[in-house]
């Protein structure tokens, strides 16, 4: 007598295979999403770090130097730039390039007003001669609360 072999590999079939790839599938497009809103919003929340940190670095340049430190912020549908330099030929910017960086996905107001572009100038006794509330706001809308920062 033969004994029948009870060890019979069932493979998978046509439909397994294809719902477990619509679950991967479905499973990795939730987790990208998540993944993207999550960098987006570390990608905005290190725009609002890097803008105090020129804001504390041109309060402490201006009373160093014994200069007046001027912050340009400009803006168009996309980003916002900003440049910093003096209008003296002494001191930390007497031979060096003024400052440029641009903030992508980000745009400002200043005391509630939408402006394209503005001057804050840090004066060599501490004050700002620009004061007032600016308050960023992503372009993308991802985000419904905007940072507003006293100047």
């Amino acid at each position: 007598m033969r004994q029948k072999n009870s060890h019979i590999k069932k493979h998978f079939t046509l439909l397994e295979i294809m719902i477990g790839m619509v679950l991967i599938g479905i499973i990795a497009s939730v987790i990208g999403i998540n993944l993207n809103e999550a960098l987006h919003k570390h990608k905005y929340e290190n725009n609002i770090k890097k803008f105090d940190s020129y804001i504390e670095f041109c309060k402490k340049m201006a009373f160093a130097n014994q200069a007046d430190i001027y912050m340009n912020l400009s803006q168009d549908e996309k980003k916002t730039e900003i440049e910093i330099g003096t209008s003296s030929d002494m001191g930390f910017f007497k031979n060096i390039k003024k400052t440029h960086d641009s903030f992508n996905n980000m745009s400002f107001e200043f005391n509630g007003e939408n402006h394209e572009k503005l001057e804050i100038i840090f004066t060599s006794n501490g004050n700002i001669l620009t004061k007032g509330k600016i308050k960023f706001i992503d372009v993308k809308k991802k985000f419904k609360d905007s940072i507003e920062r006293e100047i």
